[in-house]
């Protein structure tokens, strides 16, 4: 499930254009994940994908700033050290994964993940329903996700918790948003 959404969200950046930042990546604490078993001509087409040796780490390395939810509504292990993928291979355009999961190992497991493109992503609404945060931050609640843009970063908030009803979920992952505007 993990491997769709992520091949959903890099798709979906390559139908959108990205704005150009002055900043760009910063790699030094960085580590490449190699591409085994591919063409030199297929790894100019795909992202350089990194992974930070921690949380704090991997946010202090991208080019815009980004908030993670402090408390969430679960029983939740620590975020996990993001994984960067950098789609122009020059640390302008990239789409970040934090990801993190239930503490409990009874049940159906529980997990959040926020993904962050810094460009700008054109959102279906006839397929959501629109929702306000705060400080006035239109949002589009679909199913599972949340996904809304702040300061030049487009922004998706999955979270899969099956064992709560549809207006708890959705208060939920709203409120979980709401922190990272905040």
């Amino acid at each position: 499930m993990k491997k769709i959404i992520t091949l959903a969200t890099i798709s979906l950046y390559f139908l959108v254009g990205c704005q150009n930042e002055s900043r760009t990546l910063d790699t030094s604490k960085l580590t490449e994940i190699e591409m085994n078993d591919v063409t030199e001509a297929q790894k100019e087409k795909l992202p350089i994908t990194y992974q930070a040796p921690s949380v704090k780490e991997g946010l202090s390395a991208l080019p815009f700033e980004m908030t993670l939810p402090k408390i969430l509504p679960f029983d939740a292990q620590p975020f996990q050290p993001p994984t960067i993928n950098d789609m122009s291979h020059d640390g302008k355009q990239l789409m970040v994964e934090f990801k993190t999961f239930s503490k409990s190992s009874s049940g159906k497991p529980i997990s959040l993940m926020i993904t962050a493109i810094n460009c700008d992503v054109e959102t279906d609404p006839s397929s959501s329903e629109e929702v306000k945060l705060s400080s006035d931050v239109i949002a589009f609640y679909t199913n599972k996700s949340l996904s809304f843009h702040l300061d030049g970063v487009f922004y998706t908030v999955t979270y899969m918790n099956d064992d709560i009803p549809k207006e708890q979920h959705k208060s939920e992952i709203i409120d979980v948003a709401n922190q990272m505007i905040e």
